[in-house]
């Protein structure tokens, strides 16, 4: 049930959703992989929504160059972890949220004891790497869980989410890894991570909810210099790892 304070924090929300949908969303358990750029309107959308737990990967720490677009942090915090300052302020912001901080780098060891044990209801991607969303990809065909990945540069950036083996996946789209320049800085404008973040909180919430549509079988392309949004379907590759059932 939620409390007179839950009903006052979240009336807006309730309008739209109603009060089921709302303790529907109280009882779900979401999966975060980076507090960065993505990661930042993300975690504040998802804490703020009313989310019953968030289970937050982040092992790195504050510089200033961070601070032109990770809104989570402030001048003050350089130097330190990102994942505990990341948990005082989503606390602070909605102290009903359960808030797990994973002080260690994603990968397949570190995330299997969540993902076995955890009962994750939704896992999403805000790390910076292909690496790292690659092994997002797999981890929630391999467990069946639904996940959301996003990407940034510059002005653009792209979202797909999953239905794990119903629905084209991220390698449907992109195959393998692609070989790239890491002693290059990806250039990105700041409102870019807040426009894609966004949009990557908005489909975890519609997947916990069932409600709407998501952007499954279809990449979402958007450009903010142009202001052009592009939806480009996408159908499942019969020899990929999404179009085998466990």
């Amino acid at each position: 049930m939620l409390s007179n304070e839950e009903l006052e924090r979240y009336q807006r929300q309730i309008l739209i959703i109603g009060k089921n949908g709302q303790e529907l969303l109280k009882h779900k358990k979401v999966l975060q992989v980076g507090a960065g750029g993505l990661g930042s309107p993300l975690s504040l959308y998802l804490v703020s929504s009313g989310i019953g737990e968030l289970i937050l990967f982040e092992n790195d720490f504050i510089s200033l160059s961070n601070l032109g677009r990770q809104i989570l942090y402030n001048t003050d915090d350089v130097n330190k972890s990102k994942g505990d300052l990341a948990k005082s302020y989503l606390t602070r912001l909605n102290p009903n949220i359960k808030i797990t901080i994973i002080n260690e780098r994603f990968t397949e060891k570190t995330a299997e004891i969540y993902l076995k044990n955890a009962q994750i209801d939704y896992l999403v991607d805000a790390s910076d790497n292909f690496e790292t969303k690659f092994l997002i990809n797999d981890l929630g065909l391999k467990y069946n869980i639904p996940f959301t990945i996003a990407g940034i540069q510059g002005f653009e950036g792209q979202l797909i989410s999953v239905n794990p083996h119903n629905t084209a996946c991220y390698r449907c789209v992109f195959g393998g890894i692609p070989k790239t320049d890491k002693s290059k800085t990806i250039p990105v404008m700041s409102p870019t991570c807040g426009v894609v973040g966004s949009l990557e909180a908005n489909e975890v919430i519609k997947g916990l909810l069932n409600y709407g549509k998501r952007i499954t079988n279809k990449l979402l392309m958007l450009s903010l210099d142009t202001g052009d949004f592009t939806i480009i379907p996408i159908k499942q590759n019969p020899n990929c790892l999404c179009a085998n059932q466990n």
